[in-house]
């Protein structure tokens, strides 16, 4: 039940978007303004996805203790690769999606509202996510809450992450 709320409110928020850039005019169709709207759009959605799939590989190798298929709540804190400077890299990612998306739509108004989701996201993340989180691994997670910010946008981040699981990969 838990993960379904999950799964609904982030769906939610990329339909927000979607609905939003459907029902508003398009005030500028081409230009500068446009131009560069899709190069962020395009850019935030890459990024968007790069660290969900990061996060998501990360916690799939070194959240477990068994080995198991298909997506599962984390039975270890993982404080390695992507986490080892942010508490909600896959979270993060996706409000970089949500964002990008209304980006790519190239009208201001969707844009502006999106910031309004991403405001959303980060209380929903930090007011369901983290108690829930902090009830799972206790102290463990008390301890990781004073060591790291909930979001980096450091892309050196990004790459230590992507390093270790390439790494790992060797092993």
């Amino acid at each position: 039940m838990e993960f379904l709320f999950k799964f609904i409110f982030w769906i939610s928020l990329w339909l927000a978007i979607l609905v939003c850039e459907l029902l508003s005019p398009t005030l500028i169709h081409s230009g500068i303004f446009h131009d560069l709207s899709m190069i962020c759009g395009f850019l935030m959605v890459l990024y968007g996805l790069i660290l969900n799939a990061v996060a998501g590989k990360t916690l799939k190798r070194f959240g477990h203790f068994d080995i198991k298929k298909g997506i599962h709540k984390s039975d270890r804190m993982v404080e390695k690769g992507i986490f080892s400077c942010m508490r909600h890299p896959a979270m993060f990612g996706n409000i970089f999606f949500t964002t990008g998306l209304a980006f790519l739509s190239g009208k201001l108004i969707v844009i502006l509202f999106s910031g309004w989701l991403a405001f959303a996201a980060m209380y929903f993340i930090m007011a369901v996510e983290e108690p829930e989180t902090m009830e799972r691994f206790g102290e463990e997670y008390c301890n990781f809450l004073k060591s790291r910010k909930p979001f980096s946008f450091s892309v050196k981040c990004l790459i230590n992450g992507i390093n270790l699981l390439r790494n790992h990969e060797n092993d």
